[in-house]
């Protein structure tokens, strides 16, 4: 968490590859901080909750996700004017991530799916139809600064997912209490 100026607390979630901006989150809304100028900006400020935003390579576009139809979905605007919006998902949506050549996004939908979907984003942007790649099985996030639960290689074909893990013989968490009394023995 970073303070920004009078009332701006802000948690970055992603940096343009070039090292000029950051987006950040700012309550709900998703603003920008621009390292040159060392101030933030909004770039989408609405009341619906924007989250795990993240810049397209070439860093043109913004991925986010979106609870504005009432449900999270994904979405990608235009950096830095956010002119024009497009939807990605089609039945929910969170964590988007670019592969590196910026020719596909992918997410996880409402049911824990990882999604891919290509994409064209030059001067334009076109979204393909969401695809299916597999059931992931996350864990919890264990804060409120947990924000992504996995990440993709660059070339799109591996992927890195906290997981869940169920084993009914794992061992019990301890917790010792007075410890500094036990060292003085």
């Amino acid at each position: 968490m970073a303070d920004l100026g009078p009332g701006l607390l802000a948690n970055a979630w992603d940096w343009s590859r070039d090292g000029k901006y950051a987006l950040i989150r700012k309550g709900i809304e998703l603003w920008y901080f621009s390292w040159s100028e060392r101030v933030a900006k909004p770039l989408l400020q609405a009341k619906w909750t924007a989250r795990n935003a993240q810049f397209s390579p070439d860093g043109r576009w913004v991925a986010y996700a979106s609870n504005e139809t009432g449900r999270m979905e994904i979405y990608v605007s235009a950096f830095p004017t956010a002119n024009g919006k497009w939807q990605v998902s089609s039945a929910g949506g969170q964590e988007p991530r670019w592969r590196q050549d910026g020719r596909e996004l992918f997410y996880l939908s409402a049911e824990g799916k990882l999604m891919a979907v290509a994409v064209t984003a030059g001067a334009s942007f076109e979204a393909g139809f969401p695809t299916v790649l597999f059931q992931t099985h996350r864990r919890q996030p264990v804060s409120a600064q947990d924000f992504f639960s996995y990440d993709v290689s660059g070339d799109g074909q591996k992927f890195l997912i906290a997981t869940r893990v169920d084993e009914a013989n794992s061992a019990p968490l301890t917790v010792l209490l007075n410890w500094t009394s036990e060292m003085e023995k």
